[in-house]
């Protein structure tokens, strides 16, 4: 990649700003709608100074797109000229890619490279269970059906270690919860497990945490 001596974010035009002829991401506009809805457009476009086409950020430009195009309020951070109506969009320009293949490259590299993390659960579902009560999960990309679903996997993982090669016969427990208090007292503790015993999953350190106090 060569860059331009002069990196800089300019607003320029909704109609003025291209995609890039090949984009093979599929994008949750939906999503993205309730995110600008609640944050506003909050990170810039990236543009190929070189096709002057986009690099990053297609899924955003379709949503303001569409946004304007049912007459809906721009988001916060996205100008509106006072003459033409028009929208102005925040870019990044002074970046070029030294081929078409290296921007390709590029705009992979970006979508599939948020895919490859992963999530500690224990505390995202802390996070969210904060937002929820202190505010919304609105925009954030998960939903109450999303946590549900969280609560499910880490309880599935409780059990008595066979499927996991762990010795069989010890002492097994079914949890319960009879609130939503015993509830996130419990996830604590599983906080609590992972940060004190080396198990890949919860039902591996919960059968680590139990031998050693059924052994004092």
């Amino acid at each position: 990649m060569e860059s331009i001596n002069n990196v800089k974010v300019i607003f320029m035009p909704l109609n003025e700003v291209h995609e890039a002829d090949r984009n093979v991401k599929d994008h949750d506009i939906g999503s993205i709608h309730e995110s600008m809805n609640r944050f506003g457009f909050t990170s810039p476009l990236l543009m190929n100074e070189a096709t002057g086409k986009l690099v990053a950020g297609h899924g955003r430009i379709e949503a303001l797109k569409q946004k304007k195009q049912f007459k809906e309020k721009a988001p916060i951070n996205i100008q509106v000229d006072d003459e033409s109506g028009e929208w102005l969009v925040p870019v990044i320009r002074g970046v070029s890619f030294k081929n078409e293949e290296e921007a390709q490259a590029y705009l992979l590299a970006d979508n599939r490279l948020v895919e490859l993390g992963g999530w500690n659960t224990t505390a995202l579902i802390e996070e969210l269970e904060k937002l929820a009560e202190e505010s919304s999960l609105q925009g954030t990309g998960f939903d109450d059906a999303d946590l549900q679903a969280m609560y499910e996997d880490l309880e599935a993982q409780v059990g008595d270690g066979s499927d996991k090669g762990l010795p069989v016969g010890k002492p097994s427990y079914e949890i319960v919860f009879d609130d939503e208090t015993q509830q996130a007292m419990f996830f604590e503790f599983v906080s609590w497990l992972k940060k004190n015993y080396d198990g890949e999953t919860v039902g591996e350190r919960l059968y680590q945490h139990i031998e050693i106090c059924l052994g004092d």
